[in-house]
């Protein structure tokens, strides 16, 4: 007989309802902390238009590279930056089938939304820049990226929790985005002192690599050589101060061999490079790396604009006693992606765990965010500020796991164990019942019946409860009630089988049943 060899796609998983339910306790906790701040719950597309979400992933120049993204089936007109209909020269409307992308993020989807907005807005009203609506908002959901290197931990599709403000340019728009940040960990059960929320802004780089070429313009030779020198210190991380210096220079051996071709940037530009990371590399007071900051001479006039921004931040999260257990500046932080502009953040963890090898790890960076005032000018040409951050859920899930602080094993249902088909109505009344009082309860219809099948499904589902009604209980009209949990807990004291039977299983009587659940639950 053929068959089909059932099996994932690579990069992609399946969650079971104990991984499912962490997600969700950190979602709801995490989205808790942002109603709390005044965003509102909005959700955007899965799919969107390619051109639409724009190409912003590291190191990617073209729509095919690190994302998911196809040609749609149907073809659509062609859009004018009016919005009116591309037609040829026989009048005919142009129609083509638009590439269509799986969102890499939930930010460039809200600059869609919004921009949208303002734009159907804009045909009844006009607008104009530095006057454009205030626009909060909070998100979940699965995002996509095609990694073509996957490693331990990292997958194709994972959960993002995002909040945002468009509209706000006043730096104190991104001391909220760090406050929320560190309530949002501690609320989700990451203790005070278990994490640091790392701040810079991406100004100071700019203004420091701005000089170093000495024609006091592009700097280091423009834009594009700036962000390739951001990307190679964003690797700080996994290559280490060493593998920077080699990559900005003839290039490095990586881990696997391979040789990654380095930047070729002289000595004369290396060495200063070298010597701010080695400068900011340590944790310090807010206060000493403002005035380290403060004192650097050849840091350009968007640097220093960076600086007066930190010090605004720094007032705020010292007013509202955000301090260095919670809130640390970090000069040499960077973030990956090429659309911010300002400000950015990261929630690093500080806790250790240990691998299958016992070696000591670190999950590291599990949210991350910034200051993006130029993502809504991509699509309309209207600079609009804005700022947020991203929870990674997943990053999150596995850190909160590896290191044992799950908040509590998600309780399963009461469990109707199934005896007779004959008693099917009885079984279906309890169900009923429970549920009516907001007791969560499944009766058990699967083809082994036996009481010890049935009970091992319990245990897996986690079940508190187990209800037994066979014919000679209907007769007495009786229920017999098993405690799980208690018989889990008194396994390993009792040994004797009857005495614990005694103990973890008892008769009440029908009409008693609901009350008598409730007490336990």
């Amino acid at each position: 007989m053929r068959g089909i060899v059932p099996r994932k796609i690579k990069g992609f998983r399946d969650l079971g309802p104990g991984l499912n339910g962490l997600k969700w306790q950190i979602l709801n906790a995490a989205s808790k902390v942002y109603r709390s701040y005044g965003f509102e719950h909005w959700d955007t597309p899965i799919p969107e238009y390619a051109d639409c979400l724009g190409k912003y992933l590291p190191e990617s120049d073209t729509v095919a590279e690190g994302i998911y993204s196809f040609q749609n089936p149907e073809k659509e007109p062609v859009l004018q930056a009016d919005g009116k209909e591309l037609r040829d020269e026989w009048d005919h409307v142009v129609m083509e089938n638009q590439f269509v992308t799986l969102r890499y993020d939930l930010t460039a989807p809200l600059a869609r939304l919004y921009a949208e907005r303002l734009w159907l807005r804009h045909l009844k009203e006009p607008f104009q820049e530095g006057k454009t609506p205030y626009f909060r908002r909070y998100q979940f959901g699965p995002v996509f990226r095609y990694e073509a290197k996957l490693d331990p931990g990292r997958f194709r599709e994972f959960w993002q929790s995002d909040f945002d403000s468009v509209g706000a340019s006043d730096p104190a728009s991104d001391a909220e985005a760090c406050m929320v940040l560190a309530d949002a960990m501690e609320a989700v059960g990451l203790k005070r002192g278990s994490y640091l929320v790392h701040v810079n802004n991406r100004k100071i780089l700019k203004g420091f690599l701005g000089p170093l070429g000495g024609d006091g313009v592009g700097g280091v030779g423009g834009e594009d050589m700036e962000q390739a020198i951001l990307r190679v210190i964003d690797k700080a991380d996994k290559i280490g101060t060493a593998g920077i210096e080699e990559e900005l220079g003839r290039g490095r051996l990586d881990q696997s061999g391979a040789l990654i071709p380095g930047l070729q940037l002289s000595g004369d530009i290396i060495k200063p490079i070298m010597g701010f990371l080695e400068k900011f590399s340590g944790e310090g007071k807010r206060q000493d790396v403002l005035v380290n900051l403060d004192g650097m001479t050849e840091i350009g006039e968007v640097g220093r604009e960076g600086i007066n921004e930190l010090h605004k931040i720094d007032q705020i999260l010292t007013r509202l006693n955000f301090n260095e257990e919670r809130v640390i500046f970090n000069p040499t932080l960077v973030r990956g992606m090429a659309y911010y502009t300002g400000p950015v953040f990261e929630v690093q963890s500080l806790q250790t765990y240990k691998d299958d090898k016992g070696r000591e790890r670190r999950v590291g960076s599990i949210c991350g965010g910034g200051r993006y005032d130029d993502l809504v000018k991509n699509l309309l040409g209207l600079k609009v500020p804005a700022t947020g951050a991203s929870i990674g859920v997943d990053r999150l899930a596995e850190l909160l796991t590896l290191t044992n602080q799950v908040p509590g094993t998600l309780r399963g249902p009461v469990l109707v164990i199934m005896f007779d088909d004959q008693l099917m109505v009885e079984y279906q009344g309890i169900a009923r019942e429970l549920r009516d009082s907001g007791i969560d309860v499944e009766v058990y219809y699967g083809s082994q019946r036996g009481l010890k099948k049935q009970l091992a499904y319990a245990d897996e589902k986690n079940s508190p409860i187990a209800v037994l009604l066979g014919e000679d209980e209907f007769k007495k009209g009786v229920v017999t009630v098993r405690d799980l949990r208690l018989g889990k807990e008194m396994a390993a004291e009792i040994s004797d089988k009857a005495e614990w039977k005694k103990k973890v299983q008892f008769e009440v009587p029908r009409s008693e049943l609901l009350e008598k659940i409730k007490q336990m639950k």
